[in-house]
């Protein structure tokens, strides 16, 4: 049967300890961080696409029927990258996607999802 040696109780120093350096504070020669003031801080990253609004103030989604029975949700008024934000809304609702000129159209019923993705975004 082993004996526990708890924290209180060690027989002796450990053979090799990798800390024992340190000594419980850092050193002072270690490098430290440093920040350039002449080097602008890295930007934000900006949405390379935008979604204008409607005159009143919506974003223009709706739900067009296709042959068969299909329904289609269409986001319209995209400039930009609108390859970029079908990737995300494709990733979000789960869903295929194709670009046409200005407009993005979902396959399936995703009105509520895409409005949900665009209201959330943060203003630039």
């Amino acid at each position: 049967m082993k004996k526990f040696i708890g924290p209180d109780q060690s027989p002796g120093k450990l053979a090799h300890n990798p800390f024992a350096r340190l000594g419980g504070a850092v050193p002072e020669d270690l490098p430290q961080h440093q920040t350039d003031p002449e080097k602008p801080a890295p930007a934000v990253p900006i949405r390379p696409w935008t979604v204008g609004k409607t005159r009143k103030g919506g974003f223009a989604i709706s739900i067009e029927r296709r042959a068969k029975g299909k329904q289609v949700t269409v986001l319209r008024n995209v400039s930009g990258d609108a390859e970029v934000l079908l990737r995300e809304l494709k990733k979000r609702c789960g869903a295929g996607g194709v670009v046409r000129e200005e407009a993005i159209e979902l396959q399936g019923d995703h009105q509520a999802a895409v409005l949900e993705f665009l209201k959330h975004l943060p203003n630039r």
